[in-house]
């Protein structure tokens, strides 16, 4: 997702649409004249009905997603499996969010690690969609955040992207 298509999904005429729309077909939506950005409201129409089922969560909070991310996540269900808790936790490879979302609910603060600045402004915006406040998304890579960091965290959790930068999938990391 480009600055400039997440710009056009923050506006309230646009938000608007996809709230209108979000039962129809997106091609349907992606045709019709008659909506403002119809490509990216349908675009997101496509993925929020994807996320009914996959993430339920993002899908009731009709928050913000990137296709690439969408494939990459974790699944609300696959997140809240994971059972760790404590005070504090690092999560190295935030992308979407589906991990920190999850763990948010067992520790006091969750820090989020997202090196593409625009997915770390969209895991900001859903967060805020959803009401989630002890998260704190920066953007930077693991690698530099951990090499400067000099506070104490309970856990380190890392579930990286598996796929190269042209989109292919990576199965052995």
């Amino acid at each position: 997702m480009t600055r400039s298509e997440l710009d056009i999904l923050l506006l309230p005429e646009v938000r608007q649409a996809i709230e209108e729309n979000i039962e129809r077909d997106p091609l349907q939506v992606a045709l019709d004249r008659g909506i403002v950005h119809a490509r990216e409201v349908a675009t997101q129409l496509k993925y929020l009905q994807r996320a009914r089922i996959k993430m339920p969560r993002l899908y009731e909070a009709r928050a913000i997603i990137p296709q690439r991310a969408f494939e990459q996540a974790s699944s609300q269900e696959c997140a809240a499996a994971k059972r760790i808790e404590g005070d504090t936790l690092l999560d190295l490879t935030c992308g979407l969010g589906m991990d920190a979302v999850a763990m948010a609910s067992h520790f006091r603060r969750v820090v989020a690690l997202e090196r593409d600045e625009v997915l770390a402004e969209v895991v900001r915006e859903n967060l805020r969609r959803m009401g989630i406040s002890n998260v704190e998304v920066i953007t930077t890579s693991a690698e530099e955040y951990v090499s400067s960091c000099e506070e104490h965290f309970d856990w380190v959790y890392a579930d990286p992207d598996r796929r190269t930068a042209d989109g292919k999938r990576v199965v052995r990391l």
